[in-house]
């Protein structure tokens, strides 16, 4: 049997670094297919949001400094829209408040998702980083997190089973002190690994970073190939992604720009088989299946 390569990303669903990441993430899956596969172990990015609050907004009360740093977190994700384009709406950003003050919620939905449906679990991260990225919903609240177990069609009863009890904390808890072995301490970080050769990067890789790594991990082994540009694989790809960027199309159809992505997909949008989902300055397609 042929190994593969396994991509291991350190996260948490709140990263607008991990989010301007899916179209590198979507050009490898494409060029590698099954030579690549992908998987996520969480590493909560904000334990406490009073740990990184102004300290003399802190002075003023909790409710001002969460506002102050929820108005600076905001523009950190601003900042991070240019790295691959990903659209980012930052519009009434309340993602922390006095009752939410961590985003272990968010790690803990993920390891729930996992376990109650592992089928379903990288849908329902990009779905949750959907929620809070582009959205802007408090995804930190749990009424907001049932919502995208809802759109994901996970069962609710299982999900919540996992996450009010103790088996979606052991999962994170594994994931925190496999980091920690690792001595991780950005996010997000990859461990990519091929048979017994692996590799740690602690900073933001581009698609030809990936691909240099690849080949030096399986001496050249495993090499991106040519992407199918049919409707039978944009059909396959959307039933997979079945919420998606045209910016994460344009890149794992090899396209040179959006024009050339939309005219590619108008048969779809044409036969009612996707809709768009209008967003700040840009869009989504969603399957209508």
């Amino acid at each position: 049997m042929s190994k593969r390569v396994t991509i291991i990303t350190f996260t948490d669903p709140m990263m607008g670094l991990s989010y301007e990441c899916e179209p590198i993430f979507r050009k490898l899956e494409t060029h590698f297919a099954d030579d690549v596969e992908f998987k996520y172990l969480m590493n909560v990015l904000v334990a406490n949001v009073y740990d990184r609050v102004n300290p003399n907004d802190l002075s003023k009360g909790k409710g001002y400094a969460i506002e102050k740093y929820n108005a600076k977190l905001a523009k950190i994700y601003e900042s991070e829209e240019n790295i691959t384009g990903m659209p980012i709406n930052m519009a009434d950003f309340q993602l922390f408040s006095v009752e939410h003050t961590s985003s272990l919620p968010l790690n803990l939905a993920y390891k729930a998702a996992q376990l109650a449906d592992e089928s379903k679990a990288d849908l329902f991260l990009y779905n949750l980083r959907y929620a809070t990225i582009v959205e802007c919903r408090p995804t930190t609240k749990t009424e907001e997190i049932l919502k995208v177990v809802r759109d994901t069609n996970i069962d609710e009863s299982a999900f919540l089973e996992h996450f009010n009890g103790e088996s979606a904390k052991s999962a994170l808890d594994m994931d925190l002190q496999f980091a920690q072995r690792l001595g991780i301490r950005t996010l997000p970080a990859y461990l990519i690994a091929y048979g017994e050769e692996g590799a740690l990067f602690q900073e933001l890789l581009g698609y030809e970073a990936f691909v240099t790594i690849i080949d030096r991990l399986t001496k050249g082994v495993i090499k991106p190939q040519s992407v199918e540009k049919s409707l039978k694989h944009l059909r396959n790809f959307i039933n997979k992604h079945p919420l998606i960027s045209p910016i994460e199309i344009r890149e794992a159809f090899d396209f040179d720009n959006l024009d050339e992505t939309i005219n590619f997909i108008a048969p779809l949008i044409e036969s009612k088989e996707i809709k768009i989902i209008e967003t700040k300055d840009s869009f989504f397609i969603k399957s209508n299946r």
